[in-house]
């Protein structure tokens, strides 16, 4: 194994101080060695207590402690433990009086100071970052003041790449690397972006055509925000919050772990506002008036709705009575069709694309966030939220588009029709939620699950 160059250093310096002690011990009588040997000792001892302090005491805290600073913060004591030890060192070996030094050095020192004014600024601003971490290498951060020459007040987002005694290096989005002194970041308002430990609500604004029916595009919008990864406890929400351009103003709220969390949720959400909302036929609000116009729905193919009921395993003589109740909808990548939790009243038949039912979970990697683990995958021909339909249940799982998606929805108006004109239909609706909901009767229970299942669909349709 070759020996580090450490080793090989210190090997020779340890040797080399032997070889000198072994000399003066030799010579121990001889006029002047004695004295020479003091001073020589009365120098090297303090320096070597420094150094065991640095290297027993000092290195191993600091590596203990999670600080912005480390390695600054190690410098500095380090460089003030060596001047003690010069002045220690001068004091026994050449009478030199610290005292006498500070009185008549107290104009030399006052003109340094001046001169060195901008540096030791940054090292005291670089000493009050150190003393109260707000942030620490790795970590987003917002600065928002009077940052450049300027003087006008700005606000910078960067990462933080490096800590000295002198200034702070952040690393913007666009991947470039700027150097900001430590006075400057000690005097703006500083926002840590970055906390893994958190959540942190991020919102985004757009304008829409007024309308007597905005509560449904509040309501559309949300449940398509629901595609953004979230916890079940923290759900996007849509609120108007004043007017803008003619139209209303509208302010999407979403909760991100993380900064870059929060600004690939912020893409997505201004991305499905700009598809939903024109879809469902809500126009974005310019400096021109409305920029879209309504779309008009299309019905849905009478034996594409056959089909439909053949799968249920469904009579298709119902097929004419539903396709006036049926709406197309359609669903962008990333898009929210139903949330968990959420009150529903319809099933969804896809006809084109990939869906998935989805649950929230935290990773570190590749940063820190929340993102969406896939439990069951939906392709055409498939359908959910039957439960929803025929009993009024809420919503059980999130389901959110994986590509560009058509969908049938089918809602409770459309079955209550025909379920009144035909009450046979509920015997096989009533079997259709056991098979696709199967439970093990429970002895101790006197109704089956199947009876279940035709009590809750009767109250539903009000069949009572």
């Amino acid at each position: 194994m070759v020996p580090s160059w450490r080793f090989v250093v210190w090997s020779f310096v340890l040797g080399l101080m032997a070889m000198v002690g072994a000399v003066f011990l030799a010579h121990a009588g001889a006029e002047g060695v004695s004295e020479w040997g003091n001073t020589i000792a009365w120098i090297i001892g303090p320096f070597l207590c420094v150094y065991l302090i640095t290297f027993l005491l000092l290195d191993p805290l600091l590596r203990q402690r999670q600080t912005a600073t480390p390695g600054f913060a190690r410098d500095i004591i380090v460089v003030a433990l060596y001047i003690v030890a010069a002045v220690f060192v001068l004091g026994r070996v050449g009478d030199f009086s610290f005292g006498a030094f500070l009185g008549t050095g107290a104009i030399a020192a006052a003109i340094l100071g001046l001169s060195l004014q901008q540096t030791l600024g940054n090292l005291f601003a670089g000493l009050s970052l150190y003393l109260s971490p707000a942030f620490q290498v790795g970590d987003w951060i917002e600065l928002n003041g009077n940052i450049r020459i300027s003087g006008t007040k700005e606000t910078y987002i960067g990462q933080v790449e490096a800590i000295t005694w002198r200034c702070v290096h952040l690393r913007n989005e666009n991947g470039d690397t700027e150097v900001f002194p430590n006075l400057v970041v000690a005097q703006a308002v500083v926002t840590n972006l970055y906390a893994p430990s958190g959540l942190h609500r991020r919102t985004g604004r757009i304008v829409i055509e007024p309308s007597h029916d905005i509560h449904l595009a509040l309501n559309k919008l949300a449940i398509a925000l629901a595609g953004i990864p979230h916890l079940p406890s923290h759900p996007p929400e849509v609120v108007v919050t004043g007017f803008d351009l003619g139209g209303a103003l509208l302010e999407m709220r979403w909760w991100a772990l993380g900064f870059r969390n929060g600004k690939m949720a912020q893409y997505q959400a201004f991305r499905l506002a700009a598809t939903c909302l024109p879809r469902e036929g809500f126009p974005l609000m310019g400096p021109h008036g409305a920029t879209t116009a309504r779309i008009a729905p299309k019905p849905l193919d009478i034996q594409k709705i056959q089909n439909l009921l053949e799968k249920m395993e469904l009579p298709t003589k119902y097929a004419a009575g539903l396709q006036g109740g049926i709406s197309i909808r359609h669903a962008a990548p990333g898009e929210g069709i139903i949330r968990a939790g959420d009150p529903g009243e319809s099933l969804f038949w896809i006809l084109k694309g990939t869906l998935a039912k989805v649950q929230a979970e935290s990773r570190m990697e590749p940063y820190s966030g929340i993102f969406w683990r896939s439990i069951v995958e939906f392709k055409p021909g498939d359908w959910f939220g039957e439960a929803s339909l025929l009993t009024g249940a809420p919503r059980r799982s999130t389901v959110v588009a994986v590509t560009s998606c058509e969908l049938a929805e089918i809602p409770k108006e459309a079955f209550e029709a025909v379920l009144k004109n035909d009450p046979n239909l509920l015997e096989r609706l009533a079997s259709l939620m056991e098979k696709r909901n199967p439970q093990p009767r429970e002895a101790s229970h006197p109704v089956s699950h199947l009876e279940q299942w035709r009590t809750k669909i009767m109250n539903w349709f009000g069949m009572e």
